[in-house]
C-alpha cells in the first residue's frame, strides 16, 4: 500500500480505534498476558516485569510476562493480532513493531492499523554508540575522522532493524563509511564488542555501567535529541554536529483490535498511574529508559508520524527481509 493510501486508512482506523462493547462487570478476575517480542533479560524485559508487579498490586490479579522473541517482533505481534480482545492480552511493541516493520518486510502477519487497539506510549529508550578499549578514537568526533581516513573499516554492530535505521542516519549525517555487522540481539551486540568482533555497537544502556566502570567499554554518544539521565556527561548525537541523527525508540501498549472502549480507558488509566510511581520511574529511568506517557491520541498521532518519516527513510537505506 502507497503510504498517502496508508496513511489515510490510518485516519480512519484512528477515529475506530478502541470501539466495542461494554466493559464487563470485573475485570479482571484471572491472569493478564503482557507480550515482549524480546526474550528475557533486555531492557524491554526488565521494563515489562518492573510494570508487571505494579499492576499486579493494582488490579490483584497477576500480570504475567511472556517473552515472544524472534523476527523483529513480528511472532509476538502475530501472536497477539490473533487474541482475544478481552483486556487479557497486553502487548508491549517497539517503535519498528508499526512503523517500520511494514516497509521492510515482503509479507506482514499483522496489520499496524488494523489489528490493534492502541492504550498508550510508555518510554523511550535512548540508544547509545558504544566503543570498545580498542578502538582509538575517545569522542564521537574523533571517531568521525577516524572513519573518514579509513572508509569501510571500521565496524558497527546493531541488534534490530531499529537499530540499522539508527545507523544509517548517522552514518549519512556523518558522511562516512562503516561496515555495520547485524546481530539478533543486544546481548550479542554486547558480546560483539567484548570479543572484538566489531569496535562499535548501537544498543540500550542497562547492560554496559559495570564496562564503563571498568573502562573496557566507553559511550561516545546517545542518540536521542536529549541527554541520558544515567549518562549526563555523553553527549548526544545532535550534540556532536550530526544534526539528522537521533530517533529514540519507544515503547508502547496495544492489546487486540476490538477492545471494548471502557476497558482500553481502563488499563490506560491504570498504566498512567503506575508510571507516574516515583520508584518505578527510577527503576525505568535506570534501565536506560526515560517514562514519557501518552494517551491514546496523541500515540496514534506519533504512529502516524514515524510511519510517514519512516517509508523514505527505509527506501533509501535499502533495508528489506524477505519471507
Amino acid at each position: 500500500m502507497r503510504l498517502a493510501a496508508r496513511l489515510a486508512v490510518m485516519g480512519v482506523i484512528a477515529l475506530t480505534w478502541g470501539v466495542g462493547h461494554a466493559e464487563p462487570p470485573q475485570w479482571p478476575t484471572r491472569p493478564v498476558r503482557w507480550i515482549v517480542p524480546f526474550g528475557a533479560g533486555g531492557t524491554a524485559d526488565a521494563a515489562a516485569r518492573h510494570i508487571s508487579q505494579k499492576l499486579t498490586e493494582r488490579w490483584g490479579q497477576q500480570v504475567v510476562v511472556e517473552n515472544k522473541p524472534g523476527a523483529n517482533t513480528t511472532i509476538a505481534a502475530s501472536e497477539v493480532a490473533r487474541s482475544a480482545p478481552d483486556g487479557y492480552t497486553l502487548f508491549q511493541p517497539l517503535s519498528s513493531t508499526l512503523t517500520v516493520n511494514p516497509f521492510v518486510f515482503a509479507k506482514l502477519s499483522y496489520d499496524p492499523m488494523k489489528d490493534f487497539t492502541p492504550i498508550g506510549l510508555m518510554a523511550v529508550a535512548p540508544m547509545l554508540i558504544v566503543a570498545n578499549d580498542t578502538l582509538p578514537a575517545k569522542t564521537l568526533v574523533d571517531y568521525v575522522a577516524l572513519a573518514k581516513q579509513s572508509p569501510n573499516t571500521l565496524t558497527l554492530g546493531g541488534g534490530d532493524i531499529s537499530m540499522q535505521l539508527i545507523a544509517g542516519q548517522f552514518v549519512k549525517s556523518a558522511g562516512i563509511e562503516l561496515r555495520y555487522v547485524p546481530y539478533k540481539s543486544g546481548p550479542d551486540v554486547m558480546r560483539g564488542l567484548l570479543s572484538g568482533e566489531i569496535q562499535t555497537g548501537l544498543d540500550g544502556y542497562p547492560a554496559y555501567p559495570s564496562f564503563f566502570k571498568t573502562g573496557k567499554l566507553r559511550a561516545l554518544g546517545v542518540a536521542s535529541p536529549m541527554r541520558l539521565a544515567a549518562l549526563p556527561d555523553v553527549p548526544t548525537l545532535s550534540e556532536a554536529g550530526f544534526k539528522n541523527s537521533g530517533s529514540p525508540v519507544w515503547h508502547g501498549v496495544m492489546a487486540p483490535r476490538g477492545l471494548p472502549v471502557a476497558l482500553q480507558e481502563k488499563i490506560s488509566a491504570d498504566l498512567k498511574a503506575v508510571l507516574e510511581l516515583p520508584d518505578l520511574r527510577a527503576r525505568l529511568q535506570e534501565l536506560g529508559l526515560e517514562p514519557a506517557w501518552m494517551s491514546k491520541d496523541d500515540f496514534v498521532a506519533l504512529i502516524q508520524r514515524d510511519t510517514q518519516a519512516m517509508e523514505p527513510l527505509v527506501k533509501e537505506l535499502g533495508i528489506r527481509v524477505t519471507n
